[in-house]
């Protein structure tokens, strides 16, 4: 696999894309909250951000599964019941990235693989319902499985060099 070296820079911007994206949109109000504070409580969190109890909770898990949000669980000596107190892990998010990188980029390099083993032989309808490759354009007798219409030849030159160059674009880092 090709690999550049390049940092990853954190900016607020992608830390919340990456934030959305793992634990969806709600999850960004709770992020910003927490940005630069150390161990809140879930119901402190739940007020500040106009989110009720469930949702922060499931949100926070969600941040919790890729260990962008961490907490320590307390027992409050008056009602007996334990509350948990969260901090937001910013470094983790550069992890996420990477790991996002190295996947996607795995997954077009098998793209590419599949490709490059089957050249010119896939085949596609002229509507461009469907795109299968020859064993499965002989299943449904080059006929389109979604229109009914007559499947045709595809050269796929072009599409091995857009892979290509997907793959030059992305910029994993070991570090």
């Amino acid at each position: 696999m090709a690999k550049r070296k390049k940092k990853v820079t954190l900016t607020n911007k992608k830390v919340y894309e990456i934030v959305e994206h793992v634990a969806g949109p709600d999850a960004v109000k709770i992020v910003k909250y927490l940005a630069d504070r150390k161990n809140i409580s879930e119901f402190v969190i739940a007020e500040k951000t106009k989110l009720d109890m469930q949702s922060t909770r499931n949100i926070l898990y969600r941040l919790n599964n890729y260990n962008i949000g961490t907490y320590i669980r307390k027992k409050d000596r008056q009602k007996g019941w334990y509350i948990s107190y969260w901090t937001f892990n910013r470094k983790r998010v550069k992890d996420i990235i990477l790991k996002m990188q190295r996947d996607h980029l795995e997954k077009l390099h098998e793209q590419l693989r599949k490709e490059e083993a089957n050249k010119n032989n896939f085949f596609i309808c002229s509507r461009a319902c469907s795109r299968l490759d020859f064993d499965q354009a002989i299943d449904f007798e080059f006929k389109c499985p979604e229109c009914g219409s007559l499947m045709h030849q595809q050269e796929n030159e072009r599409t091995i060099e857009n892979i290509k160059e997907k793959i030059k674009g992305i910029t994993v880092s070991s570090s």
